[in-house]
């Protein structure tokens, strides 16, 4: 059994009713799954479609559907009360669409793709539309450059946040972009460049926190091979800081790293020679459990799903854009949950050891160990001055005491020195006493 590596889209909506979009053999299957009839349905959707369309569900439960036609018109669909309603959007057969992605967003219809330019097959140009106010309103998002492949887009919805995150090659490096939409002024901000390495890289998804901490994932090559790489960062002063830069696998063939948030734990689930391969963490980031082959992966047809629900129980247990799982009819998810059927992967320590070398070669440090030293260099500082401050302290307290013991030794000396002069003075009353009582004698002597 294998991965297979095509465009897949799941959607669940708030009645449990299920929704799928695949493409087969240039042609988009359309399956529905009734829960209160308990019924799949599945179909030919779409016949003319490029590799590209996408789908989203608002909160109404209407559920979208843009495609790409082959004579180059993108056409959007919508499902509304049982019934699919067809709008074009215009196109012609010289306009080639990469990575549509089509999204809602404050109940507003949102699409991203990019666009090749004529003067050079590595330059594309992003374009956002949206629909407001009876009317498609358009930006010219970013113009990017490609090295040798063109990866995919991440579109971040937090709150009231909507961000795009992609790659760009410049000055012979091809790094990861982040860029945010200005929602009151309607238009897109300055591109804030996140990552850094020099290396190669695949694929790419983000997640963030309401805290303002953006997780990043991507595959990163490696003397021939894809690592996985996480990276996390906080927003300060419209600029993103690393915190964590770490590799989370072994060097092998790792692709499509996708975050999973499951209550405490943040997953990276991957594909590793078309299998499901995992690891968590339960502290941001900072540390990452053991490796997990998950052991179904090798015995069934597995796909990536682009997911979207509007079910509040599931997005409340579950926060993630995409994720691993088995097709039609069963539609479940692998990769993440309860560790059951699963087989530990040993971390190869020289392998290890080589990449965090690689890290430290390109002058990569994890920041949360370079503020780990700092704090531990603060505490020691603190302990040594308070250990300065009672040490004085004690000093002092001693040298009062032997203040007070010389000012005990000299009462005690005078006291002797009293005592003495008592002794003096009993020894003479002693002798006055004896002279008294020899007079007295006499004296009886001379009138007897």
């Amino acid at each position: 059994m294998s991965f297979a590596n095509q465009r897949n889209v799941l959607i669940h909506d708030r009645l449990g009713n299920v929704y799928n979009f695949r493409w087969h053999e240039e042609k988009i299957v359309y399956t529905y799954f009734d829960k209160y009839l308990k019924e799949y349905a599945s179909d030919m959707f779409v016949d003319d479609c490029t590799l590209e369309y996408d789908a989203a569900i608002d909160e109404e439960n209407n559920v979208y559907f843009a495609y790409h036609r082959k004579d180059g018109k993108l056409v959007l669909m919508s499902l509304e009360n049982g019934f699919w309603h067809k709008n074009l959007l215009g196109g012609d057969d010289t306009l080639s669409i990469l990575n549509l992605n089509l999204f809602i967003h404050n109940k507003q219809v949102h699409m991203i793709y990019c666009v090749s330019s004529n003067e050079s097959s590595m330059s594309y140009r992003i374009y956002h539309h949206y629909y407001s106010n009876q009317e498609w309103k358009t930006f010219v998002l970013q113009d990017i450059n490609r090295k040798k492949f063109l990866n995919t887009f991440q579109i971040i919805q937090n709150e009231n946040r909507l961000m795009i995150g992609f790659y760009d090659f410049l000055k012979d490096e091809e790094q990861i972009y982040i860029k945010e939409f200005d929602l009151e002024n309607e238009q897109w901000k300055n591109s804030i460049q996140v990552t850094s390495s020099s290396n190669d890289k695949l694929y790419l998804d983000m997640f963030m926190t309401k805290n303002k901490i953006l997780h990043l994932t991507y595959s990163e090559y490696f003397q021939g091979n894809l690592v996985i790489k996480y990276e996390k960062y906080k927003f300060e002063n419209k600029k993103v800081v690393r915190l964590v830069e770490k590799i989370v696998s072994n060097p092998s063939n790792c692709a499509h790293p996708t975050f999973i948030k499951q209550g405490e734990k943040l997953w990276i689930v991957w594909t590793e020679y078309e299998q499901v391969v995992s690891c968590y963490t339960m502290d941001e980031g900072k540390t990452w459990s053991e490796l997990y082959l998950w052991k179904e992966s090798k015995t069934i047809n597995f796909f990536r799903y682009k997911f979207n629900t509007n079910a509040e129980n599931i997005k409340a247990a579950y926060q993630f854009h995409y994720t691993f799982g088995k097709g039609y009819p069963e539609f479940s998810f692998i990769g993440f949950g309860p560790l059951e059927n699963v087989d530990k992967i040993p971390l190869k320590i020289n392998s290890n050891r080589k990449l965090e070398n690689m890290v430290k070669d390109q002058g990569i440090e994890d920041k949360e160990v370079k503020n780990k030293k700092v704090e531990d260099k603060e505490i020691k500082v603190k302990k040594e001055n308070t250990l300065k401050k009672e040490l004085d302290e004690l000093q002092k307290h001693i040298k009062t005491l032997e203040e007070k013991l010389k000012s005990i030794e000299k009462i005690e000396e005078r006291m002797k020195n009293i005592e003495e002069k008592l002794k003096e003075v009993e020894n003479l009353e002693e002798r006055v006493k004896n002279i008294e009582e020899y007079l007295k004698r006499r004296r009886r002597g001379i009138f007897r």
